[in-house]
């Protein structure tokens, strides 16, 4: 047992000399750091490609930030699928089509702060491995592989000669909003709701449109919106521009998180319409003010027949006035 024992702790002790390549550094993770001259936050999970990028690929550029980038003047990049390991040389010589180099211009020339500017997003499509076109995938994981100053050639590549970059494809809208508020509206203010959609987890904004008529193809954003936990959109008809009396059309629509800038990414269809009249709010409700907001038929009482809050305070100031009568 003693020389069981002694011959399984030479072994341990002997593996990172026998596999170096299995216990040593690890992976370097690159980064894309501008999209369009933008630059994606530095608390985004994911950095993605969208459907409008995807249709102007020959026009949507990049950056890519490689780290531990000291002494590396020129990078070797691959376009390879999710855990693609284009570092080994079987994977890159394969008929899948998992790893495909970017552009018959490699060498990329590495700039200032480690940096490749001014890639194209059409580089990664034109490899065969990005697709840009599959809607029925709400996201596609990818990776750009930039092999260090060296051809990576016929060989496998150690993990101190290249880094991965990550990034998403991600052209799939949203699913059209299904309202549960009325589709008629009358009042000083308007509130728009809806079902929480399947898809909640990936959208990221809640848009408001505004039309004079029904066609939602015809509708303007109002530059009203809500955030991602949002079920209603509330608005108030002074901010629409409505008069008393005036009425317009509202619409809603969801966009999800594919993009740098919150609102930016893939817009679904925009909802049915909820068609709105402004109508002016009167202090109380009287027989010809159908529509009036938050009124009731008495400054003591409320719409729903309970004492409103002047009538309690004046029973309270009464009650004060009483006991202090009895005191004396």
């Amino acid at each position: 047992m003693r020389n069981q024992f002694l011959f399984l702790s030479t072994l341990v002790m002997t593996l990172p000399v026998l596999a170096p390549a299995a216990f040593g550094q690890g992976t370097m993770v690159d980064a894309i750091t501008k999209i369009d001259g933008e630059d994606p936050t530095s608390t985004a999970a994911t950095v993605y490609f969208n459907a409008a990028q995807c249709a102007d690929a020959a026009f949507t550029v990049y950056d890519l930030t490689l780290v531990n980038g000291d002494g590396v003047t020129q990078v070797y990049m691959w376009a390879g699928v999710q855990n693609g390991n284009c570092n080994e040389n079987d994977k890159r010589t394969d008929l899948q089509e998992l790893c495909r180099p970017m552009a018959s211009s490699n060498p990329r020339t590495v700039g200032d702060n480690a940096t490749v500017t001014d890639l194209l997003l059409e580089e990664l499509v034109n490899t065969g491995v990005v697709d840009c076109d599959n809607t029925a995938l709400e996201g596609q994981p990818y990776e750009i592989y930039s092999f260090r100053n060296e051809d990576p050639g016929g060989n496998d590549v150690l993990p101190e000669g290249y880094g991965i970059a990550s990034f998403t494809v991600d052209v799939t809208p949203p699913e059209q909003l299904s309202l549960t508020s009325s589709a008629t509206q009358k009042g000083s203010t308007f509130t728009i709701s809806w079902t929480t959609p399947t898809d909640s987890n990936s959208i990221a904004q809640y848009k408001l449109y505004q039309s004079d008529g029904t066609d939602p193809a015809g509708a303007t954003d109002t530059g009203v919106t809500a955030g991602q936990n949002a079920k209603s959109i509330s608005v108030a008809a002074t901010s629409l521009g409505l008069a008393t009396g005036a009425s317009t059309n509202l619409f809603v629509s969801a966009v999800d998180m594919a993009a740098v800038t919150v609102g930016d990414g893939n817009e679904g269809p925009l909802s049915e319409v909820t068609t709105v009249t402004a109508e002016a709010t009167q202090g109380f409700c009287t027989p010809e003010n159908e529509y009036c907001s938050g009124c009731s038929v008495s400054p003591m009482v409320l719409a729903n027949g309970q004492p409103s809050s002047g009538a309690w305070l004046f029973g309270f100031l009464f009650a004060i006035v009483c006991v202090r009568r009895l005191r004396r």
